[in-house]
């Protein structure tokens, strides 16, 4: 098969999947956005990087985008016109982009959301705050609004600061603005891929690790690692929140995977956050590693309507590791560039999904001598994502962290904690009834 593959963020995302994907047997194409430092993906064998992936479009039999923020409408033209584009539409990319109409998909499913309410400035929200004397989450609704902005408040003392030094500061989103409730309760997600016919594979039920520091300190940067697991039809969580919302989704066009985020309170009803309508990162990698066999074909099978995708029930663990200066990504490439990446072992590899790498002659030790040859070196700060798999939580990720410790970058970050807080999570769910078939020990 042909695979044309849309790099459209800019930390390599794509690359694991390419190589997996040339090792499967296929023909692959990678496309980077000019954010992405052109030397990532240099050195591996069995890809072609592309400098124009409209070119390539009528060559491939089946294209994946990593995102759903860039050429949404193109994608959407080529998929009418009879190619196989594994990714979500224009319509299915506004449920995360413009958050106001994922909730109000949520509600047309019959599934009840969180109390929120929508105002057109910062200025007008914070009045709501000082009026009501609640506690929210701050949210931004437009399509190109800094989703960065995302606050859940300790107080409303702390919203009102907040949004005043975002005034302060200029950073007025161009559109409206939202604040939600806050739900007490543990955050878990919920995701499964749409193909043209209706649900492919297993559901999958996840848990993201957002922040930056271990105990969950620092920023939030998306995923500094998750924990997933598939599960089947019964999921409780699946039949609340995903299940009732597929005849919706094939309405919209969608097709690949959709995430829905939510929150399960004390009393153990599920309340839906928000969407995800697209790979996630670093969960897309994890879940190649789940996947047994092809990762490529089920996808062109799912744009044909079959399914036929195979994956592991196990317990998986994704860890990202970064170097300095992530998450900011403002240093020069020259000062995140050619540092080398030790310990890539034929063992090892399986387990290692790399982002902004490339191979390059760099010096190494062959026994005891120093010696030039081709090894994993570094194209940016988002350097890679190394999974494990178990039966259970902790096995998952003692497989993780011990190929974790067999690599050695100089300044390597990465949280040591992923997964560790499902000790306390995982029981307050399964007395609800949610995931009944994970094991913590």
């Amino acid at each position: 098969m042909k695979v044309l593959l849309l790099n459209l963020d800019c930390v390599g995302e794509f690359l694991a999947l390419a190589l997996r994907g040339a090792k499967a047997g296929h023909e692959v194409r990678i496309w980077f956005s000019k954010e992405n430092n052109p030397e990532t993906g240099d050195g591996f064998d069995g890809i072609t990087k592309v400098d124009n992936w409209l070119s390539s479009a009528k060559w491939a039999d089946l294209i994946i985008p990593s995102g759903n923020h860039s050429f949404m409408p193109k994608l959407e033209q080529l998929r009418k016109s009879g190619m196989k584009v594994y990714g979500p539409s224009v319509a299915s990319s506004d449920l995360e982009i413009k958050r106001s109409e994922g909730m109000k998909l949520f509600e047309a499913c019959g599934i009840e959301v969180p109390p929120y309410k929508e105002f057109s400035s910062l200025q007008d929200a914070e009045a709501h705050v000082r009026k009501t004397g609640e506690r929210y989450v701050f949210k931004t609704l437009g399509d190109s609004d800094d989703k960065s902005l995302s606050y859940v408040s300790k107080t409303p003392a702390d919203m009102v600061a907040r949004l005043q030094r975002w005034q302060k500061l200029g950073m007025n989103p161009k559109g409206k603005v939202m604040l939600q409730q806050v739900i007490e309760g543990v955050e878990v997600g919920v995701s499964r891929a749409l193909g043209s016919k209706g649900w492919v594979g297993p559901p999958n039920i996840n848990f993201e690790f957002k922040k930056f520091l271990s105990g969950n300190c620092g920023m939030n940067v998306g995923e500094s690692g998750s924990m997933l697991k598939y599960g089947t039809d019964e999921d409780k969580l699946f039949k609340d929140i995903l299940a009732p919302c597929e005849k919706a989704l094939m309405a919209l066009g969608h097709l690949g995977d959709v995430d829905a985020n939510a929150i399960v309170d004390d009393k153990g009803k599920a309340w839906p956050l928000e969407w995800t309508t697209r790979p996630g990162f670093p969960a897309e990698n994890i879940l190649i590693a789940t996947t047994q066999g092809d990762p490529v074909q089920w996808r062109l099978d799912a744009c044909n309507g079959k399914d036929t995708l195979k994956v592991s029930t196990k317990v998986a663990c994704g860890v990202v590791l970064a170097q300095p200066d992530y998450p900011y990504s403002k240093e020069t490439e020259a000062k995140t560039t050619d540092i080398p990446v030790y310990g890539v072992t034929k063992a090892n590899e399986q387990y290692l999904y790399p982002q902004s790498i490339k191979r390059e002659k760099l010096p190494d030790m062959d026994g005891e001598k120093i010696v030039e040859r081709e090894i994993w070196a570094t194209s940016g700060d988002y350097l890679a994502v190394v999974t494990g798999t178990g039966k259970t939580v902790r096995r998952a990720c003692t497989r993780a962290y011990d190929t974790v410790h067999e690599l050695h970058v100089p300044d390597l970050m990465y949280r040591d904690d992923i997964g560790e807080r499902l000790e306390d999570d995982l029981p307050k769910l399964q007395q609800h009834g949610y995931c009944t078939e994970w094991v913590y020990e």
